[in-house]
């Protein structure tokens, strides 16, 4: 049995699955906001270390999952540290390696900037994994009025990178099947992706050709209003959980207006 895709809804019952779908939304965004209007390091820690525990605690997410889904930022994300620590100037020296200073300023603004890649990623996860896109469809019709052409544009879109891996894994399993093996290594990855990109195209092509079919059998957008069996609806938890988003964010940008925040380096200058 294969495993599910890591950008893919997962039903559970943990509390964040349990929040309406646009009770997440406005938390996704609260968080992205909140990462990219944060320029110091240690707050940027303190977001990243509140998204591991809604994504550990919360969401009921294993670290493998977490792993799975953010492997490839985490190298990234530590190399953009390294290179930008190294390279970007300063005036106060933290410490030295090798000779070479290492200044508090650089990395500072290296570490707010990783992690406010990773954070971002890693919010974003948690989004996909508890949100199932259906539910969020329907309530951006229902609750905030959104045309359900869009709402269904904004489904589809959900629905491309899951639909993305589960085809690779088609492939890679008929593939193996008719005695082609996979290779190791970045080289043999590329060339794995190559191989992959024909069958891909073309399967790709097949479903958005049966999905249009299958959307005119069902008169869709003959009608300017659709209607729905259920519908998802805000609960208080939704609306506790959307204040505290909504007074953090406007809190944090009001204190950056009016100049309350001040630079406190985590790599103390020497």
């Amino acid at each position: 049995m294969m495993r599910s895709g890591v950008f893919q809804f997962r039903s559970g019952t943990s509390f964040f699955h349990r929040l309406d779908p646009l009770t997440k939304l406005a938390w996704l965004v609260g968080i992205s906001l909140l990462a990219f209007g944060a320029y110091i390091a240690w707050l940027q820690i303190v977001i990243t270390a509140v998204v591991l525990f809604t994504a550990l605690v919360l969401a009921r997410l294993s670290p493998v999952e977490i792993w799975r889904g953010t492997w490839l930022f985490v190298f990234a994300c530590s190399s953009f540290l390294v290179i930008q620590t190294l390279t970007l100037p300063g005036t106060h020296v933290a410490f030295r390696i090798a000779g070479h200073p290492i200044y508090a300023e650089s990395f500072d603004y290296a570490l707010a900037s990783a992690l406010r890649i990773y954070t971002i990623i890693l919010s974003s996860l948690v989004f996909v994994r508890t949100t199932d896109p259906r539910e969020l469809a329907i309530a951006l019709v229902t609750q905030m009025k959104v045309p359900y052409r869009i709402a269904y544009a904004f489904f589809i879109a959900l629905r491309i990178i899951p639909t993305l891996e589960d085809e690779i894994k088609t492939i890679r399993a008929a593939q193996s099947v008719r005695g082609v093996a996979r290779q190791g290594g970045i080289a043999g990855r590329i060339r794995e992706m190559k191989r992959y990109a024909m069958p891909l195209l073309v399967g790709s092509l097949r479903k958005a050709s049966m999905m249009v079919m299958s959307m005119e059998a069902r008169a869709f957008g003959a009608f300017p209003q659709r209607t729905f069996v259920d519908a998802p609806q805000m609960t208080w938890a939704g609306m506790t959980v959307c204040a505290i988003m909504l007074i953090a964010v406007l809190g944090w940008y009001l204190a950056l207006g009016l100049g309350y925040v001040h630079t406190m380096y985590v790599l103390a200058p020497a």
